[in-house]
């Protein structure tokens, strides 16, 4: 649950009460702001807004004159979504944020509540960044289309700190463990998946030969066509083979399996 605290614009620009019109519309303007707090003895006795000055010529007036001082504040442990009902409620656009000795600490806008939802969500998806597992990218991976949406995968598995690969191959029933293994292996390799030694090698095999074994259990003794993606995670691999198993007789379903080893 998002606070004020989290997303309150720090320090905010005050004004005493005997500033006049001008001086308040400077220093709304040389700030890039459309309100004050107004601050007399450390506390806060009332705000002021650019609407507040606009119908008034008499620069050298008092804002004393023009100022609200029936104002709302909050602590700094106030939700966002009750502030922003705060804001809603009584048609204002800023609320004074007081600590628990009521000292003036921070304002919220309805600027700040839009940049804080907005800054929630992404955090939110990079927290879905970290938590996809190299299983789903390898479906993700395996199940495109064309090249392009290979590369998009590809550049989407390294933002999620994984390293991947995409090959395809097609063979006879009797070649096919072995064509789906070797073609991974080289993509692996050329996408510094793994590296070049045994260990890494029998870790991609192993995937391999964990993703067909469930193939082959659905249709037993048919080649056929496939995509192979391998995603690398940490401590351990994953691979999705994603297509079709056939002859000339038979043209089957697109079959979608994943097998995993540790790396």
């Amino acid at each position: 649950m998002m606070l004020v605290k989290d997303i309150m614009s720090d320090n905010p620009i005050t004004i005493n009460p005997e500033a006049t019109v001008f001086e308040a519309e400077k220093l709304m303007s040389l700030n890039k702001i459309g309100r004050l707090i107004v601050v007399e003895d450390g506390k806060v006795i009332g705000m002021v807004s650019d609407g507040d000055l606009v119908v008034e010529h008499e620069l050298n007036a008092s804002i004393t004159r023009f100022m609200s001082e029936d104002i709302i504040t909050i602590s700094l442990d106030t939700t966002v979504q009750e502030a922003a009902r705060h804001l809603s409620d009584n048609h204002i656009g800023g609320l004074p944020v007081l600590n628990d000795d009521h000292k003036l600490v921070g304002i919220v806008t309805a600027d700040d509540i839009v940049s804080g939802y907005l800054k929630d969500e992404e955090n939110e998806r990079a927290m879905e960044k970290r938590t996809i597992t190299p299983e789903s990218s390898a479906i993700y991976l395996a199940m495109t289309r064309s090249r392009e949406y290979e590369e998009y995968w590809l550049e989407k598995i390294k933002g999620y700190g994984y390293k991947g690969a995409i090959t395809q191959t097609g063979a006879s029933a009797e070649k096919l463990p072995i064509k789906l293994r070797e073609s991974t292996t080289v993509a692996a390799i050329a996408r510094g998946v793994i590296s070049e030694n045994s260990r890494e090698k029998i870790a991609i095999s192993n995937a391999v030969k964990d993703a067909y074994s469930q193939l082959a259990l659905i249709n037993p003794g048919l080649g056929g066509g496939f995509k192979i993606a391998i995603v690398r995670g940490e401590g351990h691999i994953a691979a999705a083979i994603f297509g079709k198993f056939g002859h000339a007789l038979v043209d089957g379903p697109e079959q979608l399996t994943v097998g995993t080893s540790v790396i």
